[in-house]
């Protein structure tokens, strides 16, 4: 028994005490608190206020018993359940969590906050639906309550009412503009269906209310890199890491979007100083084993790769890394074992079945290959949409009122687009959706089918919605199914003519086109461009008027390869790719031949039905639809492939295209 003289002093203690605790002194509370438990073990505020303060010093382990003991003595004080609670919680044990929630609940049913950690931990534990009724009774008790707002929009979305769920988070937003947490869940959400866009524009809205949101400036920073915006990204990056945050992740996904910049050694020097505080981070090994990928140092990849496993055996994204390196090098089947050993650890990961069934389209294993391929969108960056939730299934669609779209790049959209004139002969009505560029071409060449420009509002109803690819599956299900053809697609005859006299000076005259330079992804474009310069052995033909192809500003250079040889190339500076390719398309049709680099020019010589020459790159830059060990393409009837020997060296690939030039132009 404390006697009476020194009750005042242990109350004066305790108060003093919790006024530091209130001042943020925690550390110097907990040293008072400590002192007073043996005088008055028993004293149950005081056991809360100590357990309080080891959950907030992270000593959630010693907070247990305290809490425990205090509400043996005070079992109707709620706040003591909810600390427990939040003990369980760091502790990362949601199941006795959720009975200490429950019962607050039961104690304080009006208390939305309360409610609101109940369907938080249930959620935790799997039970969404209870969840999304407890955050509505919050919410009859404080409609805005942004917390129960927040809660019910992410358990909607967890039981896969995505839409509904999306809907209660922007109003959240709306109502709550301050309240960070509801634009970090609807970026999580947008992230993990991959709408990139949408998830740059909600961080984009946090941080003009947050500024200071270090979690929104990286979901801003993901989703401008996922989008392919590498500059804004890296920028977004760096501006996390001025901010004085050192986590790793940072620095790995900041050397992932330099590598994707080809800023390779800006790349190995953000890697390399951040292996000083982490020498065997999986992430940064992998990541220095991209940079040496891109190189063209496949060797050396793997062997980082290989040291990223053995860091970490369970680092998906190192299988995948390692699976691409072993594609690059041409060893196919180790890369399919990488892929499903990634497949293993994450059986839905977009990346590693992205690179699998491509990796088996290579090998001409199409029945395999495209159903995994039809999961590649959401591999990629900013991939169109128009499916409205409404997924094709794969079944047959014969006789149906469809929309499709084309996917990609250019070179892709008119790749795939050879499927229209299979499918078009078994639909009822067909929605073409594709780029702007390609409208009038593809008018021209589909009459028969409705063609509109990506960003048009498409209405009506349609049986099925899905990528013009996805039907490859269904169309193109064999090597032997492709059609042979002398061009699907169809040029302005007229234009091809006048074009065709400007160019050739005299009626036996032979006109080639070419094209050097890739303007794709950073990171394969280096792979297949060549300098024209490189090219001398080819325009070495006396006789044959060539004709500049290229896209873009080439002209300085055009001007530097025609002073130095006897041939000359003509660049028509009234035909501009960039703005159409309906004009361009002529452009290629008035050629007798196109000798190209693997781009857009050879997609649209190709679906012609022109004699074209590709030069197919080794490594990265190699497509998966040329195939492999091939010189003819089923895509492309009229196409012949030159491969490179080696990765990196073109040298015997335009000595070969030289020689067969020469032979050509003799006949």
């Amino acid at each position: 028994m404390v006697a009476n003289t020194d009750t005042g002093k242990i109350t004066k203690a305790l108060a003093d005490a919790i006024a530091l605790h209130k001042a943020g002194d925690v550390h110097t509370a907990v040293k008072r608190y400590e002192k007073l438990l043996p005088i008055i073990p028993n004293h149950a505020e005081l056991l809360y206020l100590l357990g309080a303060a080891y959950v907030h010093l992270k000593r959630s382990n010693d907070a247990v018993p305290l809490l425990k003991k205090s509400i043996a003595i005070r079992p109707k004080h709620v706040d003591t359940f909810e600390m427990l609670g939040s003990a369980w919680i760091k502790l990362q044990d949601p199941g006795n969590a959720l009975t200490c929630f429950e019962q607050a609940v039961k104690l304080k049913p009006d208390s939305t906050d309360a409610l609101c950690r109940f369907g938080t931990t249930l959620i935790m534990c799997n039970q969404p639906d209870d969840a999304i009724g407890a955050f509505r009774r919050a919410r009859t008790i404080n409609n805005n309550h942004p917390e129960a707002m927040n809660g019910e929009g992410l358990a909607l979305h967890t039981i896969g009412q995505s839409a509904e769920g999306e809907a209660i988070l922007r109003e959240c937003i709306a109502a709550n503009p301050l309240y960070e947490q509801s634009y970090v869940t609807l970026c999580s959400i947008l992230k993990s269906t991959e709408r990139f866009a949408a998830a740059e524009q909600i961080a984009r809205q946090c941080l003009m209310f947050c500024p200071e949101s270090v979690v929104a400036q990286h979901y801003l920073a993901t989703a401008l890199h996922k989008q392919g915006k590498l500059k804004d990204a890296e920028r977004a990056y760096r501006k996390i890491l001025k901010a004085g945050v050192s986590d790793t992740n940072i620095f790995i996904q900041l050397g992932d979007v330099l590598t994707d910049m080809g800023q390779l050694d800006e790349a190995e020097n953000i890697l390399t100083d951040a292996m000083i505080a982490a020498p065997d981070n999986a992430g940064l090994l992998t990541g220095l084993g991209c940079v040496e990928q891109m190189r063209g140092n496949l060797d050396n990849a793997i062997s980082f790769h290989n040291r990223a496993i053995a860091a970490n055996k369970s680092h998906v994204d190192t299988f995948v890394n390692r699976g691409n390196a072993h594609k690059f090098s041409g060893n196919f089947e180790a890369a399919l074992v990488d892929y499903n050993k990634a497949l293993t650890l994450n059986p839905n990961l977009p990346a590693a079945i992205a690179n699998r069934g491509m990796t088996l389209l290579t090998l001409e294993r199409l029945s395999e290959g495209w159903p995994a391929f039809r999961s590649r969108i959401r591999a990629l960056a900013g991939s169109l949409d128009l499916s409205n939730h409404k997924t094709w299934d794969g079944s047959p669609l014969d006789g149906k009122n469809i929309l499709v779209w084309a996917e990609y790049g250019l070179g892709d959209e008119i790749l795939f687009s050879s499927l229209l004139t299979t499918l078009i002969e078994k639909v009822a009505n067909c929605t073409f959706v594709c780029s702007p560029r390609l409208v009038a071409l593809f008018k021209r060449t589909f009459p028969s089918i409705s063609v509109h420009a990506l960003g048009t509002v498409i209405e009506g109803d349609f049986d099925a919605r899905l990528p013009l690819t996805d039907a490859a599956q269904w169309l193109r299900p064999s090597m032997e199914s492709f059609p042979a053809h002398n061009g699907y697609i169809k040029a302005d005859p007229d234009l091809t003519k006048n074009l065709r006299q400007r160019y050739q000076l005299s009626g036996d005259q032979k006109v080639i086109g070419i094209s050097w330079h890739s303007a794709g992804a950073i990171g394969t474009a280096p792979f297949k461009s060549i300098a024209l310069r490189r090219w001398a052995p080819i325009l070495d033909n006396p006789g044959i008027r060539f004709v500049s192809l290229q896209y873009g500003n080439c002209a300085a250079e055009i001007h530097e390869v025609n002073n130095a040889l006897s041939s000359r190339i003509t660049l028509d500076t009234e035909i501009e790719s960039s703005d159409e390719m309906d004009t361009f398309a002529a452009q290629v049709a008035a050629m007798d031949l196109v000798i190209s680099i693997s781009n857009t020019t050879v997609h649209i010589a190709g679906a012609l039905g022109k004699p074209v020459w590709a030069l197919v790159p080794k490594g990265p830059g190699a497509h998966w639809y040329w195939f492999q060990n091939r010189d003819d393409s089923p895509w492309y009837p009229s196409l012949r492939m030159f491969r490179q020997k080696k990765q990196g060296q073109w040298d015997e690939t335009i000595g070969e295209v030289a020689e067969q030039l020469k032979l050509w132009h003799q006949k």
